[in-house]
């Protein structure tokens, strides 16, 4: 496992993108976790996800591997009133 930094250049984008830290599997095929911009807590993925570096640019960090977590944020989908309820037609 190792720890890596996104620093591409998204230049031709025309809204602003943010790159993240990923927590990736040494040949950097599978996804584990990740640190978003802008915090200090990494995000540990209930499963490993395939990772696609293509057309993006990395950097290895010189950190330790993260022991603590947090729970990845995902919003209730059924709190949502414009989700696909009643309620957002009422």
């Amino acid at each position: 496992m190792k720890l890596v930094r996104e620093i591409t250049k998204w230049t031709d984008c025309p809204y602003p993108v943010k790159n993240h830290d990923y927590l990736v599997s040494n040949g950097m095929e599978f996804c584990h976790g990740m640190r978003k911009q802008g915090s200090d807590k990494w995000e540990k993925f209930s499963s490993r996800r395939r990772f696609n570096g293509a057309w993006r640019k990395f950097e290895a960090l010189n950190e330790k591997l993260p022991k603590e977590f947090v729970e990845p944020f995902m919003s209730n989908p059924w709190d949502n009133k414009g989700y696909n309820s009643l309620e957002a037609y009422m």
